[in-house]
């Protein structure tokens, strides 16, 4: 199974592609398939060696001169900067997009665009309309809100991505779950490349405070992940025994200090795919089908909810990011987050902190496994495109030349430099991303299936039954997932 990120790049690597994406000179290097900065280190051999390690992944891309055109990209506001950026300003990830930007632009003589959709409802508006109208000019790639854009989808606006020259899921740079998830009957509409950064950053994971770890003697949380022992039970178990009612008035409350903290949004949600409970997975036949509910999917519900209901230890809020809030108060030792919450909670955050994947459900099941968050960009191409081979070539190469350039120094913000001296703190993140699973009864829900029924039911302080609450919504879902899989079955 080919890997996001390749372990074995480390310092030399990343300091030496923050370097290089701030040094005008760098950008010079146009050699075809192999991007890459001079770098300077300490160590010039070590440093080769690591280098190589992700570039010797070639995009096996025709050379092709575009004219100078643009390749525009449609989106929302908020992820216009891992898109486009108009200068260097020394700050990594910018530096990187421009980096990736110029080599694509130097390459193909074709320069990046981006349209803003507005917020995500309307973007998908926008586009939905344009396609429809038939116009191939307004934009090349959509590229937003996977929830909002699933819709579009589902109204058979999109191309098949087998169908556009140059797509190689294959490659490293693109999710495993575009062929293990997301494909049916030979079609995928919906993709998860790097080129969508928040395909990472929308990553689940959780915060863990070392130095507090150490403080109450909690053994390496990163050598029990590593172990298959980061399970629900030990996670319960960790967070009654950190628990301490620091204000000494008998509750637990924002005075006390907890074993973790989250907020009730997607942060519950993401318990569904930790404990191994996908709505759609393979039969043995290699198949998607439905498999939601079972006896697996109500006892994973029980314990997540005794787990963020009952545990003295765990601390929860309504409010987006209140979890985080807290860890980032030194109230709570470990945190339900975002992957990318590393970069705008913990900037100023003085302790040692590690990031680790959420927990399985026990010891038997085999991986770990996460989900990413419905703002997350997905990419297709509009019905109207009219050519498929400029696409093709200019979306392979963004995505190649982000797994090259600024997935790496998007890792090293994450860990402040750490990513790029700690193998072990490299070991988890990339355990954490590899770990990303593409539901196609997430990615395709559009809020009409049963994707956020978890969401819904764990943050209900009356206990709910969950088999009670799927009855009522079955057929409705059901029939919504019946029309998910036409989507596919009917394609020509």
């Amino acid at each position: 199974m080919k890997k996001t990120i390749i372990t074995l790049l480390l310092a030399a690597m990343m300091l030496s592609t923050l370097a290089a994406c701030g040094d005008s000179g760098a950008a010079d290097n146009t050699d075809a398939g192999n991007t890459a900065a001079e770098t300077q280190t300490a160590d010039p051999a070590k440093e080769t060696t690591a280098l190589e390690a992700r570039l010797a992944v070639q995009d096996e891309l025709p050379d092709k001169d575009f004219g100078g055109r643009n390749f525009t990209v449609i989106g929302l506001e908020a992820n216009a900067e891992h898109i486009l950026t108009e200068e260097q300003t020394g700050e990594g990830v910018n530096d990187a997009v421009f980096s990736r930007n110029l080599t694509v632009e130097e390459r193909y003589n074709a320069k990046v665009a981006f349209v803003d959709g507005g917020a995500h409802r309307d973007c998908a508006t926008l586009v939905a309309n344009t396609i429809t109208a038939g116009d191939s000019d307004a934009f090349d790639l959509v590229q937003f809100h996977v929830v909002s854009n699933s819709g579009n989808a589902m109204k058979g606006l999109y191309l098949n991505w087998y169908d556009v020259p140059y797509i190689d899921f294959e490659k490293p740079w693109w999710s495993d779950s575009n062929i293990e998830d997301l494909t049916i009957n030979n079609h995928n509409f919906l993709a998860m490349g790097d080129f969508a950064l928040t395909t990472i950053s929308g990553t689940y994971c959780m915060f863990y405070d070392k130095d507090e770890a150490v403080n109450y003697q909690i053994e390496d949380l990163y050598e029990v992940v590593k172990d298959g022992r980061w399970t629900l039970d030990y996670l319960g178990e960790l967070c009654e025994t950190v628990y301490t009612d620091k204000n000494g008035d008998g509750e637990p409350n924002d005075g006390d200090y907890f074993g973790m903290a989250s907020d009730q949004q997607s942060n519950f949600n993401t318990y569904l795919w930790a404990g191994d409970n996908k709505i759609f997975s393979r039969n043995s036949e290699g198949e998607l089908e439905y498999t939601y509910y079972s006896e697996h999917l109500i006892d994973l519900y029980n314990k997540c909810y005794d787990l963020l209901n009952y545990n003295a230890g765990v601390f929860t809020k309504m409010d987006h990011n209140s979890g985080t809030i807290k860890f980032t108060e030194y109230g709570t030792l470990t945190c339900n987050a975002l992957l990318g919450q590393a970069v705008t909670f913990l900037a100023d955050f003085e302790n040692e902190y590690g990031i680790i994947p959420y927990p399985k459900y026990d010891e038997n099941q085999k991986d770990y496994m996460s989900m990413v968050d419905g703002s997350h960009e997905a990419m297709a191409v509009g019905k109207a495109a009219a050519d498929l081979e400029f696409i093709g070539i200019m979306t392979e190469v963004l995505c190649a030349e982000s797994y090259k350039q600024v997935v790496p120094a998007y890792y090293d913000v994450c860990l402040k430099q750490r990513y790029a001296s700690s193998e072990k703190d490299a070991e988890m993140i990339d355990l954490c991303v590899d770990a990303r699973v593409f539901d196609l009864g997430y990615v395709y829900d559009n809020w009409n299936g049963v994707a956020f029924f978890f969401q819904e039911l764990l943050r209900d302080t009356n206990k709910q039954d969950i088999s009670s609450y799927y009855a009522k919504k079955e057929t409705a879902a059901v029939g919504y997932y019946d029309k998910v899989i036409a989507l596919f079955e009917d394609a020509e």
